[in-house]
């Protein structure tokens, strides 16, 4: 229950540094997708529930501040956190290589998402285009972000971790 509330905290916090700080922070004209990293992280740190935990929760605070259909944002982020969950047998505690491909891949499906539902059904069909200027310079501003948020989240599970594993100890020593 304390994972969940925390995970909801860094939720919370991340979605109002994304929503707010960041916005003025762009460059060419863009943000970096804050909730994306920390699905990616944590699905890939703890598991594909975790992920899709994190997921469902980060695009559902999307959808009820910025979405048109509820549920859109809340699909796509569970479906990244369970693909990056999909990874968590390759975890290694100090390797940032795989979070970091983890990240480029998630952000590029979410940008094709994003085009199709958004765009291309509207007949707007200049995909590379749309490449070009929306997604990868989301997939650069993030991946360069995550260098730095990455480390911030995986101490934070790594502490939540320790914790667990201690009170697990101490209530198997009582008994």
């Amino acid at each position: 229950m304390k994972r969940k509330l925390i995970v909801f905290l860094m939720i919370w916090v991340l979605f109002i540094l994304q929503s707010t700080i960041f916005q003025f922070l762009e460059i060419a004209s863009t943000t970096p997708n804050l909730l994306l990293i920390l699905t990616v992280s944590l699905g890939f740190m703890r598991g594909k529930r975790e992920g899709l935990f994190t997921g469902f929760v980060s695009g559902l605070m999307i959808d009820l501040f910025y979405g048109t259909v509820f549920g859109f944002y809340a699909l796509i982020y569970m479906y990244i956190g369970f693909l990056s969950g999909c990874f968590c047998n390759v975890f290694f505690d100090e390797d940032i290589k795989v979070p970091l491909i983890l990240v480029t891949v998630g952000d590029f499906l979410y940008g094709i998402v994003i085009y199709l539902s958004r765009f291309f059904l509207r007949g707007r069909v200049d995909f590379i285009g749309y490449v070009r200027s929306v997604i990868m310079p989301e997939i650069v501003y993030t991946v360069i972000v995550t260098l730095i948020l990455y480390r911030l989240i995986y101490l934070i599970n790594r502490r939540i971790s320790e914790k667990e594993k201690g009170s697990a100890k101490n209530l198997w020593l009582k008994n």
